[in-house]
């Protein structure tokens, strides 16, 4: 008796344990179908998975979906830290659709909505070779639709603070007494000024159009001219150059010196020094002088009509000598 009841202890033991073994396992397959329907995968599917490095991932987190046009097609189910220097980052994508994706392909990461968030969208690409299993893909991310933000943000803070001080000082313009009556009276003035301004240009649309057009021939024509007028621009300079290298100074110490001296030769001349002064200035002398080359003219006048009157002298002396003879 006490035999058989120690083995219908075991029996009762043995079915407890089986009891709790079953329960175990079947906690975990609850467990584990339950995290893959929190996770979105199947988990009986067949699944490929395939790698996409990033230098910026974007915001790219684990459990994103994967999508191609639209169509979910599986999940990013690891990011991981590849390297530091320079920053490299792996994401494990899982495939749980029976899609070939082209060896060309590439994975993005773009922003799914202006609330946040991130999608991951396969483009395919034109190879017709397809990717293995655990082969790895291009990459491209679309930048967040909220990037430069903070930049914005300084530039509304900087508008707004411009607009504060527009207020306050039109606040200043407004507040004394008749200050909007003022301020009335400016615009209306300014809006005269522009009617007035307005009338002149259209009364004398003629007149400016033929201004502008003038204008426009000086313009051609000193468009024209700049070869010239750059050759004349330098001439100027080698002049100007010139100029600076000749020795002035000296030139105008000679000049003031040579006019000195005509100073004092007029001078002279104008006291009677000399036989110019006493030309210029002796009335005698200038007759005198006058008188005797009227004689000479005289003299020279009458030896050419008479020769003969001024030779006789060697003609007696030859008779003389005859006569000794």
């Amino acid at each position: 008796m006490e035999k058989e009841q120690v083995k219908q202890d075991n029996t009762s033991h043995n079915k407890s344990k089986l009891k709790v073994g079953i329960f175990c396992i079947a906690a975990v397959v609850i467990f584990y179908l339950g995290a893959c329907f929190f996770k979105g995968v199947s988990a009986f599917g067949k699944k490929t998975y395939y790698y996409a490095v990033f230098e910026n991932t974007g915001g790219l987190q684990e459990s994103n979906a994967v999508m191609l046009n639209g169509y979910k097609i599986g999940q990013v189910t690891k990011v991981s830290l590849l390297s530091d220097n320079p920053v490299r980052l792996c994401a494990e994508l899982m495939i749980t659709e029976p899609v070939n994706i082209p060896k060309d392909s590439k994975v993005q990461v773009a922003p799914k909505d202006l609330l946040g968030g991130t999608v991951v969208n396969i483009l395919f690409g034109n190879d017709t070779q397809m990717l293995q299993a655990k082969d790895t893909m291009a990459t491209y991310v679309v930048p967040q639709m909220t990037d430069g933000i903070d930049g914005l943000k300084a530039q509304l803070a900087s508008i707004l603070t411009s607009v504060d001080t527009i207020a306050l000082s039109l606040k200043d313009v407004m507040s004394p007494e008749g200050g909007a009556q003022d301020l009335k009276g400016t615009l209306a003035n300014l809006e005269a000024t522009t009617a007035n301004l307005n009338s002149i240009l259209g009364n004398n649309k003629e007149k400016v159009g033929k201004l502008v057009t003038n204008l426009e021939q000086f313009s051609h024509t000193l468009q024209e001219a700049g070869p010239q007028l750059e050759t004349i621009v330098n001439n100027f300079d080698k002049i100007s150059d010139s100029i600076a290298k000749a020795n002035v100074t000296q030139l105008i110490n000679d000049a003031q010196q040579a006019i000195g001296d005509v100073q004092l030769i007029v001078e002279k001349v104008q006291k009677g020094d000399g036989t110019l002064g006493q030309l210029v200035t002796n009335d005698t002398l200038y007759s005198n002088l006058e008188n005797s080359l009227h004689s000479l003219d005289e003299l020279l006048k009458d030896l050419k009509a008479n020769p003969k009157k001024y030779i006789n002298v060697t003609v007696f002396g030859k008779k003389e000598k005859k006569e000794k003879n």
